[in-house]
């Protein structure tokens, strides 16, 4: 009985066609040169950095990607070890302008091998400085948050610790009530300040799969929340849907969503007949959701907050009373969700809420 090769078995398994065609799914951020520094593969990110096609590029010497220097020259003398680490060099893009790019480099194979492939590493170091530009950005806003809550907390420590020094000192127990009367709501400010900062934390925390969204589900949920933080008689609340629901949706995220935004409505003064309109509706994208109020007063600092796009934690020091829209912002960052909010006086504000599908569940 005749032995099947190794060989035979791995033709069996998969083609070359079809190895070289996974390669750049393998090797992301990648260049796929032929042993004679021909391009063969380039990987999706690299091609939208540089602007090009593969088929542009298919074929192409690497030296032909920089007229200055000799492409070839410079990596062939780099991999006489089989490999090398990071050089930095400039690839012109579409648009003939340089493109600055972090290269390593390996042989897919032994050296000698005339069926070999060279692979190579690049890191676009624009992108890499936006990443770390806004990475600071983010430090300087993470210190900024901390800075803000460490003096919005000790505030309430102090008085907490100065009333209690003033109990250990006193003569009589006449004014014992009206100490621990002034100690009692600083510990409650304390712990107010400390509940919604966990409450805005945890507000996306749910890991949930997408799925199909009804909504009437959403109504229900909504109708729910309102009985349950107002009297009915206050406000006048309409759902409106143009469909039955939407699928590839996360129903959990996007139920907490809008009654996040329900509880920051309520939660303002009421001036005249106070009335909330959801108005649900399938695109090709996503779900949008239109909400009128009407009768709810919005002071101009509130306005001015609202419309500030920083720190959602900074900002929830400066007004805790807004804890709920910051909530629903939060959501809608996890959710690539855009959020928008207009005003068309002192009681009437107008959001919009486009949810894209979630790409699983699509």
């Amino acid at each position: 009985m005749a032995m099947t090769s190794l060989r035979e078995i791995s033709l069996g398994l998969i083609s070359e066609n079809e190895v070289r065609q996974k390669l750049t799914s393998v090797f992301v951020e990648s260049i796929i040169l032929t042993n004679k520094f021909e391009i063969d593969l380039v990987s999706k990110d690299v091609l939208e950095a540089l602007g090009y096609a593969l088929g542009e590029l298919k074929g192409r010497n690497i030296s032909s990607l920089n007229h200055e220097i000799n492409l070839q020259n410079l990596l062939l003398n780099n991999l006489n070890r089989g490999f090398f680490e990071e050089i930095v060099v400039a690839l012109n893009n579409a648009q003939h302008r340089h493109v600055m790019f972090s290269i390593s480099g390996f042989y897919l194979g032994v050296v000698s091998d005339i069926n070999g492939y060279i692979i190579l590493k690049v890191k676009n170091l624009d992108k890499v400085r936006e990443h770390n530009t806004k990475l600071e950005h983010d430090r300087e806003e993470l210190d900024n948050f901390i800075y803000r809550a460490a003096h919005d907390i000790r505030g309430p420590l102090a008085t907490m610790r100065g009333l209690i020094n003033l109990m250990k000192l006193r003569k009589d127990d006449s004014e014992i009530n009206m100490m621990l009367g002034m100690l009692d709501a600083s510990a409650s400010r304390l712990d107010e300040r400390l509940f919604k900062l966990l409450y805005l934390a945890e507000s996306n925390e749910a890991e949930v799969p997408s799925g199909d969204l009804k909504f009437s589900s959403l109504e229900t949920s909504l109708r729910e929340t309102l009985v349950q933080n107002c009297p009915l008689e206050e406000i006048d609340l309409h759902f409106k849907a143009q469909q039955a629901g939407a699928r590839g949706m996360h129903e959990h995220l996007v139920q907490s969503l809008l009654n996040n935004i329900l509880l920051y409505i309520v939660s303002l003064p009421k001036c005249n007949a106070a009335s909330i309109v959801f108005h649900c509706s399938s695109t090709s994208e996503g779900i949008s959701v239109d909400i009128q109020s009407e009768g709810f007063q919005i002071e101009y600092k509130l306005r001015q907050a609202l419309r500030q796009k920083t720190s959602l934690y900074s900002e929830l020091l400066i007004f805790p009373s807004l804890i709920n829209y910051y909530a629903a912002r939060k959501i809608a960052l996890s959710l690539n969700a855009e959020l928008r909010i207009s005003f068309l006086g002192e009681d009437i504000q107008e959001m919009n809420v486009l949810i894209p599908f979630h790409a699983a569940g699509a």
